[in-house]
């Protein structure tokens, strides 16, 4: 894509460059957020501190001791560089590594691979997070671009590969994509070989470069297990196959969900103010490279970019390592079929170019591109696109306003006793600020480590905070307080503060806008209950003093939140229209004043509000809700479209799919329930042999098809999923009553009358009359 050869051509292109260098670097600069942080950083003071690596779990009080088997040093990097500069420094860590990869995509200067990187510049800020795998995006972008320019006979440094594969496997388990990116490069250079005018010069390439490419295996071994981190490389990989009867956590965690291919695309393509733009057009990018690699009959590089294209569609936790390989690959490519030379640069022979464009016009597109990327600074810059997008980062340096870093604060001024509950994605952060005096609960690793304890806590959510269920849970780990968090992507995922703040065996002690502490109703815990127990119906939430703008709003959008969980509506209202007069284009805000109207009955305020939301940011949570209002209202056939839509653009959609398969038993639609069902179990994560962890779900699920079989006559089919969902549910007496009313209709008597005992002997179980 180099358009133009004149004085003003390159003056333009190199703006184009520096803008997309600065978008870049403000992409990057974003409030440290990610949940697994907390869990790297804790293990990084523990090296430090101990001298020694950790070959067992050392944060968590639920598997302490279990074998664990990590790299370390991304950790121990971390936790230095926020010793020397805290939480600011993190953040300016993570910036400088998104504009160190954007800007190695761009180094040979040309348009193709600016453009290129520019789209790919949010993909990839979102892959630098102050995590480990920050560095398995670093190393992969600088592994396939020194064999991509040595496979194009430009200047390469395959020499210092094995250096960079020797930090590799030490700081992340990643460290096999560059093993990836070197499989990558033979493929194409043996597929080359098929070509007899290209042989001549791709064994002399590949006698040259065998033994740094060999370095880099032996590299691999240079670690503190040896061989063996390979097992853990590919078990959190997410490629691994999962370990029968546990939870799939490959269908459980979101990086591992398949990227939704939906029509919102088409829309994301036309906006491009959306979060996803660049990747979007990356999808669509590397559809084009593969027809022009086959075209120009280079078999091997139009297959790197197809399974590039699939791991980026399949895996959301490979978004970063698709768009930098199509940049790589691509960039060049397009320069090349755009030159205005008309030569072909790789030095193939004949005459490649696809299109010649005019000056003016070329001036024109860059000058174009140039604005593209000004609207994405300013909008990192204000902040815009992460409150429309994504609310748990804000542009600047800084700790995220979601951390509950006041409540950990508490906990530890105040000398709680016992140990400390918390959600999944919370124990990361439990571990770095409560540990090592308060070890997790469970954190990010839980899945691996303790993948039953996962389930557990499921389990948990479904119960009372009074039931047995939590008292025997609170007993067996000593659990006196717990750490709730209520803002961001994870907050309340799946506690209910109201029900907890009315326990009797749990008092509610600190209350701020991000979090919640509760501890435990027991005699020894008596002098800190009544010294500071709070009232969650009337404790205030007072706004942060002379705060900036987007301070204020997450404080407004936090409260507000928290009110209508609390059902304080009046001042969840109040909140709420606060945090709107702050960002206008905010679309959080109107899909929370939607949920208060709903739970109100003010159903036509409340699709308003639902309409408002989707317009500024349609996504799949916001329809959902709209569908189930129809579906409240009884306007299923509405419901059922917009959910089906809602489920098509969902990484999660199992809930969906239940919901539209007993709305279209509704609609008595049972052949359309039937694939509705199939679809839910289709997205669990507890499928292949992990069925038996969830015995609610797929009750729900085979009682869906036993209807659905029932309103096609089919009565054997129907029966036969009745009896699955008793069978799974035991204790649940309407499925017992349900499966009698089967057996009574196709005249099996004597089973009717058994299963109908069954239910009503539960029933005078449950209510006490026996």
């Amino acid at each position: 894509m180099e358009f133009s050869d004149t004085k003003a051509y390159p003056l333009v292109r190199a703006t184009f460059i520096l803008l997309v260098l600065l978008s870049a670097l403000f992409a990057g600069l974003h409030t440290v957020a990610d949940a697994d942080m907390g869990w790297q950083l804790a293990t990084g003071r523990y090296v430090v501190q101990h001298h020694a690596i950790p070959r067992t779990d050392v944060l968590s009080l639920t598997s302490a001791g279990k074998p664990w088997m990590y790299p370390p040093f991304a950790g121990v990097m971390l936790y230095l560089t926020y010793g020397m500069f805290g939480y600011a420094g993190l953040s300016w860590f993570c910036a400088l590594a998104c504009l160190a990869v954007v800007a190695y995509l761009m180094r040979r200067g040309d348009m193709g691979s600016a453009l290129l990187a520019m789209l790919a510049a949010q993909s990839i800020a979102a892959r630098t997070a102050p995590r480990a795998d920050l560095f398995s995006t670093v190393f992969f972008a600088l592994f396939l671009g020194e064999l991509w320019s040595y496979h194009l006979g430009r200047r390469a440094r395959p020499w210092l590969l094995p250096i960079v594969m020797l930090l590799w496997v030490n700081l992340h388990p990643g460290f096999i994509a560059g093993l990836g990116a070197i499989g990558a490069y033979l493929l194409v250079e043996v597929a080359d070989l098929l070509f007899a005018s290209r042989r001549q010069a791709i064994l002399p390439r590949l006698r040259r470069v065998w033994p740094w490419l060999a370095a880099c295996a032996a590299a691999t071994l240079v670690n503190p297990w040896g061989a063996r981190i390979y097992v853990a490389s590919v078990t959190l990989s997410g490629l691994g196959t999962p370990t029968r009867g546990k939870l799939n956590s490959n269908t459980f965690i979101d990086e591992y969900q398949r990227v939704p291919i939906s029509r919102s695309l088409l829309y994301q393509l036309i906006d491009v103010r959306h979060m996803e733009n660049g990747f979007t057009w990356l999808l669509l990018v590397a559809v084009i490279i593969v027809g022009l690699f086959l075209w120009k009959r280079q078999v091997g590089s139009a297959v790197i970019a197809l399974v590039a294209l699939d791991l980026g569609v399949t895996h959301a936790r490979y978004i970063g390592l698709f768009v930098i390989t199509i940049a790589t690959i691509g960039g060049p490519l397009l320069s090349e079929s755009f030159a205005r030379n008309g030569s072909d640069s790789s030095g193939r022979g004949k005459d490649t170019t696809l299109f010649r464009v005019p000056e003016a016009a070329a001036i024109l597109l860059t000058v174009a591109c140039c604005g593209v990327a000004l609207l994405h600074v300013a909008d990192f810059v204000s902040s815009r696109t992460y409150v429309v997008f994504n609310s748990d980062w804000r542009f600047g340096a800084g700790e995220s306003s979601w951390f509950p870093e006041r409540a950990t604060a508490f906990i530890r001024d105040e000398a709680l006793p016992g140990n400390v509950f918390e959600e999944y994605a919370l124990g990361g952060y439990a571990a770095w600020t409560l540990g090592p005096q308060y070890p997790d609960f469970i954190d990010g690793r839980g899945d691996r480590l303790s993948p039953d304890l996962v389930v557990e806590q499921r389990s948990l959510y479904r119960e009372s905070p009074d039931s047995k269920l939590w008292q025997a849970e609170a007993d067996r780990w000593n659990l006196n307080v717990l750490l709730v968090a209520t803002s961001g992507f994870r907050g309340l995922q799946k506690m209910d503060p109201f029900v907890f703040c009315r326990s009797a065996n749990w008092r509610l002690v600190y209350m701020d806008d991000v979090s919640l502490v509760f501890l435990r109703n027991t005699p020894p815990n008596r002098p800190w209950i009544d010294r500071l127990q709070i009232d969650c119906r009337t404790q205030p939430l007072s706004p942060p003093g002379q705060a900036s703008r987007p301070r204020l709003y997450d404080f407004y959008l936090n409260s507000g939140a928290l009110f209508f969980e609390l059902r304080r509506d009046r001042e969840s209202e109040g909140s709420l229209r606060r945090a709107s007069t702050l960002y206008p284009e905010d679309p959080n805000t109107h899909l929370l004043l939607a949920s208060l109207y709903q739970r109100q009955q003010r159903y036509r305020d409340a699709e308003q509000e639902y309409r408002a939301s989707l317009a500024r940011n349609e996504n799949s949570g916001a329809l959902f809700s709209l569908g189930l209002l129809y579906a409240g209202e009884g306007r299923n056939q509405e419901a059922s479209e917009v959910i089906e839509r809602a489920a098509g653009q969902s990484t999660e959609p199992l809930d969906m799919y239940i919901a539209l398969g007993r709305i279209q038993l509704a609609q008595n639609h049972p052949e359309q329930g039937l694939a509705a069902f199939a679809e839910a179990e289709k997205h669990s994560p507890f499928r292949n042999g992990g069925e038996s962890l969830a015995p609610e779900l797929y009750a729900e699920i085979a009682e869906g098809n036993s209807e659905a079989h029932r309103l096609l006559g089919q009565w054997p089919e129907a029966i036969a999923f009745q009896q699955d969902a008793a069978r799974r549910t035991p204790m649940v007496a309407s499925r017992w009553n349900r499966l009698a009313d089967l057996y009574e209709a196709t005249g099996q008597m004597r089973l009717a009358g058994e299963a109908r005992q069954r239910g009503i002997g539960l029933q005078a179980h449950d209510s006490g009359t026996y």
